[in-house]
C-alpha cells in the first residue's frame, strides 16, 4: 500500500476502542478475516506493530493508541462534514427577483413573502410591481412572475413553467351614491353609457374587461387610463366614473366604494410563471406559493 487510506484509520479507531475484531466486523458487516486483512495492511504500512493479541482480543501498542486518536479525529471531522451538508441543505440561501401584476402584488404577495421569510430568512426577495404585459415582456430579468391571464393563451418558452393559482372574477366599482351602487348585479350592456376609469395598457384587468365588452358588441372609448389599482380606486371615489377590479379584495380594502357583480361573468385568473430549473430558493418559493394559494383556488364574492 503506497498511500495511507483514511478509512483504515477510522476502522482502526473502532477496533482499538472495542479491543475485539469480531465485534467490529459485525458492526461493519464484513467478515472477521477481511477485517484482519485490513489491519495487517495498516500495520505493514507503518512497519511497526499496532496491537498485541490477548486471551480477550487485542491490546493496542503505544503507537496504536496514538493512531487511534488520529482515527477518532478523522471520524469526528467526517461527522462534522455530514452535519454541515445537512445544515446547508436545510438553510436555503440566495436572491429572488419577483415581478408581479398590481393585483397579485396587493392581494397575494405580501402574505406569501412574509410566510416565505419566516421559513427561509436567508433568502432576499426583491419584488417589482408592473402590469402583466410588461412583466412578461421582461421575464428574462426575473425568477418568478405573477400575472393575470388574459383570454389570449400565454405560451411560456420550454424552460419556463406556468401554474394557475387563483380563479376569480372581475367586479364593478362605483361610488356609494352612484345609481348602480344598490344593485347586486349589473349587465355589461348597462355599462355602454357609463364613463369607465381604465387601468393602463398592458393591465390584465383591462384586457379581460375589454375582451368581455367586445364580445357583447360594446367598443368603449377610453378617456381615462390610470396606472395602478390605487389610482383607479381613488378616481372612482372622486366621481370620475366606474371601474373594473378583481373580486379578490375584501370590502374593508375598498372603503367608500360599492362592489357589484357583473353578468356575463368575466373570469379572472392569477398565475405564476417560473424557471423550471431554478435554484433551491426558487423551488422553495414555488412550494410556498402552492401551499398558501391552495385554499384560494376559487375566489369570488
Amino acid at each position: 500500500m503506497e498511500r495511507l487510506d483514511p478509512e483504515l484509520l477510522r476502522t482502526w479507531a473502532r477496533v482499538a476502542q472495542a479491543g475485539n475484531l469480531k465485534t467490529v466486523s459485525q458492526q461493519l458487516f464484513i467478515s472477521q478475516p477481511a477485517l484482519s486483512h485490513q489491519m495487517r495492511r495498516l500495520q505493514d504500512w507503518f512497519e511497526e506493530p499496532l496491537y498485541q493479541r490477548t486471551p480477550h482480543g487485542i491490546e493496542p501498542t503505544m503507537l496504536g493508541r496514538r493512531l487511534q486518536r488520529i482515527g477518532e479525529e478523522i471520524e469526528m471531522l467526517m461527522l462534522e462534514a455530514r452535519g454541515l451538508r445537512q445544515h446547508a441543505q436545510e438553510l436555503i440561501l440566495g436572491n429572488l427577483k419577483v415581478f408581479a401584476s398590481h393585483t397579485s402584488a396587493e392581494f397575494v404577495l405580501p402574505r406569501l413573502i412574509s410566510a416565505f421569510h419566516r421559513d427561509h430568512p436567508a433568502v432576499d426577495v426583491q419584488l417589482t410591481t408592473m402590469n402583466s404585459r410588461e412583466a412578461w415582456a421582461r421575464h428574462n430579468d426575473a425568477d418568478l412572475i405573477f400575472i393575470e391571464n388574459s383570454l389570449e393563451v400565454l405560451k411560456p418558452p420550454p424552460q419556463w413553467q406556468q401554474e394557475d393559482l387563483i380563479e376569480t372574477e372581475l367586479v364593478l366599482l362605483t361610488r356609494l351614491d352612484h345609481p348602480l351602487a344598490q344593485r347586486n348585479r349589473v349587465s355589461l350592456q348597462e355599462l355602454q353609457e357609463e364613463t369607465i376609469v381604465w387601468r393602463e395598457e398592458g393591465s390584465g384587468i383591462r384586457e379581460h374587461a375589454l375582451q368581455a365588452l367586445q364580445r357583447e358588441g360594446i367598443h368603449p372609448e377610453i378617456h381615462y387610463a390610470l396606472n395602478g389599482l390605487a389610482a383607479v380606486r381613488e378616481a372612482v371615489r372622486c366621481g370620475l366614473g366606474v371601474a373594473f377590479a378583481s373580486a379578490m379584495a375584501s370590502p374593508d380594502q375598498r372603503p367608500g366604494l360599492a362592489v357589484i357583480r357583473l353578468y356575463p361573468t368575466i373570469p379572472h385568473t392569477l398565475s405564476v410563471v417560473y424557471r423550471r430549473n431554478g435554484s433551491s430558493a426558487l423551488q422553495a418559493f414555488v412550494r410556498k406559493t402552492r401551499e398558501l394559494t391552495m385554499g384560494d383556488r376559487v375566489r369570488s364574492l
